[in-house]
């Protein structure tokens, strides 16, 4: 059972206020059409809302609280602060401090949501586990998820997403994780960077706010593990590794099966999916328990029934008129390491006489670079038995030039023309993969079927 998140004498607190103390709350919210009965709303102003205009509604029940920092304050269930960002921060802190709970941060360039999931699911195992929802990974969604986090919560999960430096410092420090996790090192972002070297110090600023005695989780396959290696070596962290090579958590493949060696000992999971990246998400799942020391028999069957997030490679089957169709969604986002992995991914799937069409959306936020990258995911494409490709967007050009001429389906503008045209471009029993960043609309597209 739930028990109450805040007690009026904490949000007093905290704020300097003077809530009724008969009050209590069971969540924190920023987003109106989520707050319930006896709920925080955080009035933010954001980019193309501002929460202020919903007070009045969520004031509506007599129960629930709110947070703003213009308008007169004329209710006893308002608190007015000069900046209501900075106060969810302040609440996030406060939560932080007086938790016991065992809290993970990861990131990375790919398969922080994954991974965040994978363990959440395998974490309930053992207790208690609150996890930020969705990919709530920036600087409204981690105070937002923190401040959520239970007292008698044994286990947080957060992710810490980046677009700048900077930006990890100052989340990792508002989260002080006993364990860390980087997935891996990729161009994602890579616009508001000289190189991928400045990917990596970026993302490597998650070692500066982990707790005393604490641990980073590195992948030891990522080219750049032997810089966070030498990084977390001078800060005095210890370091668990994982990898298809030689490391703590070792992947192992032979004859079609999967298996893992953990510290000399090889330990066998349940599993269907042998995609690269789920066995990486479930390596570094394992290293959290291996570092808790967690029975790993308690989670043989969890890697089994571990559903993937939708839009993050699910596979469905789903019917366009009278055609039917395998669709593999991986279409909420994409750069060049999760492009790379999908494809991949999708060349290991057998075919058994029936075509494999790939629907790539462009890869945003690269900057300079975007040609070149974009280009070079077309000399992937070309090595593989993928047989048709459908480009939406403005950036996906330089692939679609770059195709071998047998692959080329067509280079569409828009998701209108999709819409309108999917039923012509498909055939009965194909098999698709669809592949963009979230703005272009192949996520929403989908979603629907």
């Amino acid at each position: 059972m739930k028990t109450k998140l805040y007690l009026a004498e904490e949000i007093n607190t905290v704020f300097n206020s003077n809530i009724n103390n008969k009050f209590f709350f069971n969540n924190v919210a920023i987003d109106s059409r989520e707050v319930s009965n006896r709920d925080i709303f955080f009035a933010i102003k954001g980019d193309n809302d501002d929460g202020h205009r919903y007070v009045k509604k969520v004031l509506k029940n007599k129960n629930n609280l709110a947070i703003i920092s213009k308008g007169v304050k004329n209710n006893k269930r308002l608190i007015k602060t000069q900046n209501t960002l900075e106060s969810l921060r302040n609440l996030a802190s406060y939560s932080r401090q007086r938790s016991k709970a065992t809290i993970i941060a990861i990131t990375g360039s790919c398969g922080k949501t994954s991974l965040k999931n994978l363990l959440n699911s395998s974490l309930k195992k053992f207790g208690r586990t609150h996890c930020s929802p969705r990919s709530f990974n920036n600087h409204f969604g981690v105070p937002y998820s923190l401040a959520n986090l239970n007292l008698n919560d044994n286990y947080g999960v957060f992710e810490l997403g980046m677009s700048s430096k900077g930006e990890i410092d100052d989340l990792v420090n508002l989260v002080k994780p006993h364990i860390a996790i980087i997935t891996n090192i990729g161009p994602a972002h890579i616009e508001n960077f000289k190189n991928i070297y400045g990917i990596c110090k970026a993302k490597a600023e998650i070692m500066n706010g982990i707790s005393q005695n604490g641990i980073i989780i590195l992948n030891k396959d990522d080219k750049f593990f032997n810089t966070l290696k030498k990084i977390a070596s001078k800060k005095n962290i210890k370091i668990l590794t994982f990898g298809f090579s030689q490391s703590d958590i070792q992947i192992r493949k032979k004859l079609k099966k999967v298996f893992f060696k953990i510290k000399n000992k090889i330990f066998h999971f349940k599993m269907k999916n042998f995609n690269k990246s789920y066995l990486y998400n479930v390596a570094a799942t394992i290293c959290v328990h291996y570092s808790l020391n967690h029975n790993l028999n308690n989670i043989k069957n969890n890697f089994n029934n571990f559903r993937i997030p939708e839009g993050r490679g699910n596979e469905k089957k789903i019917r366009i008129k009278n055609k039917k169709i395998l669709l593999i969604n991986d279409s909420y986002n994409s750069n060049p390491t999760s492009l790379n992995e999908a494809i991949h991914n999708f060349s290991l799937i057998k075919k058994n006489n029936h075509r494999k069409v790939l629907i790539m959306g462009d890869m945003l936020e690269l900057g300079k670079r975007s040609k070149y990258y974009h280009q070079q995911a077309a000399r992937v494409i070309n090595k593989t038995n993928i047989d048709k490709v459908y480009c939406i967007g403005s950036e996906v050009r330089h692939t679609y030039k770059k195709l071998n001429d047998s692959k080329k389906g067509k280079l569409i503008k828009n998701i209108s023309f999709l819409k309108e045209n999917i039923f012509n471009l498909l055939q009965n029993n194909d098999i698709l993969l669809a592949k963009s960043s979230n703005r272009i609309g192949l996520f929403n597209f989908f979603k629907k079927f």
